[in-house]
């Protein structure tokens, strides 16, 4: 993994298409921080650590603390994500961000990562583009992974490496419990007023904090829902709204202990076995052409 080290760097070195190098005009050449690209980049956004350059300095050379010489992980202030949409006017960009408003007004500043949006005019292909990009809250935790969840003391098993203490570590499980319960609810609120739902397809998108915070990560995608015998695909070819359908659906079953979630129309339409069958063929053409 190469490091950024300033903006010059990164207007140098970024990479914003595959291994194309190109330059980021609008990164201050003298900015006290250092922009590293993040391991988990998405299909949507280009995504980097913000670093102070203090705390990278020790995670690359290290510091002694009781006579022993330690690398202390440098960890990110925020997340800087850069769009890979292209944009033809100012109003395009307006309503990508409406999708982020919508999210903030349902779920509330509790339940997603906070960011502050802006444009910028980008201008390293030789040609002005309007580009989107976005400082985001840094959200440390462990990941909500719905596709993993197993036995009633799953809540509590996530946190067992970094929280020892059992009466703690219950208490952390209790409370993000009840986030997710407010998650779910807000949700269903959200589906019910708006007919969208938040993009919860991918791995990573739900993290729980350590002290019990649910958080959505993936604050810039929702999803139109659906209830065509076609399964729709998103712009990226992904039966995002399925897939979002069924891990809500996950999160009332194997987490809330909701029994009667079949009784629901939502679930009665978005689960039938046949059609879970077509989405994961789609998934794995999906997949397969990646």
């Amino acid at each position: 993994m190469k490091h950024l080290k300033t903006g010059k760097d990164i207007r140098d070195r970024a990479c914003l298409s595959g291994e194309e190098v190109v330059q980021l005009n609008f990164i201050n050449d003298h900015v006290p921080f250092v922009f590293r690209k993040y391991y988990r980049s998405g299909l949507r956004s280009h995504i980097f650590e913000v670093l102070k350059s203090s705390d990278l300095e020790k995670e690359t050379t290290g510091e002694i603390t009781d006579s022993i010489r330690i690398f202390p992980r440098a960890k990110p202030l925020k997340m800087f994500r850069i769009f890979r949409n292209r944009f033809n006017c100012v109003d395009q960009v307006f309503n990508e961000i409406k999708k982020y408003r919508i999210l903030l007004k349902f779920l509330g500043p509790g339940l997603i990562a906070k960011s502050d949006e802006f444009i910028v005019d980008y201008t390293g292909t030789g040609t002005n583009q309007i580009v989107l990009c976005g400082l985001q809250e840094y959200i440390e935790g462990e990941i909500l992974d719905p596709w993993r969840i197993f036995g009633r003391t799953y809540l509590e098993d996530l946190f067992r490496a970094a929280v020892p203490e059992t009466d703690r570590r219950r208490d952390i499980a209790k409370k993000a419990e009840n986030q997710i319960a407010t998650f779910v609810k807000r949700t269903r609120a959200m589906i019910a007023d708006t007919g969208y739902i938040p993009d919860l397809a991918g791995i990573g998108n739900l993290v729980l904090t350590y002290n019990g915070s649910l958080k959505l990560v993936d604050i810039n995608n929702i999803v139109k829902i659906h209830k065509g015998r076609d399964i729709p695909l998103d712009d990226k070819g992904y039966p995002s709204c399925d897939v979002s359908v069924q891990v809500l659906a996950m999160l009332e079953k194997k987490i809330l202990q909701e029994k009667s979630i079949m009784d629901d129309p939502l679930y009665c339409f978005f689960l039938r076995p046949d059609r879970k069958k077509r989405v994961r063929i789609l998934e794995k053409q999906f997949y397969k052409n990646l």
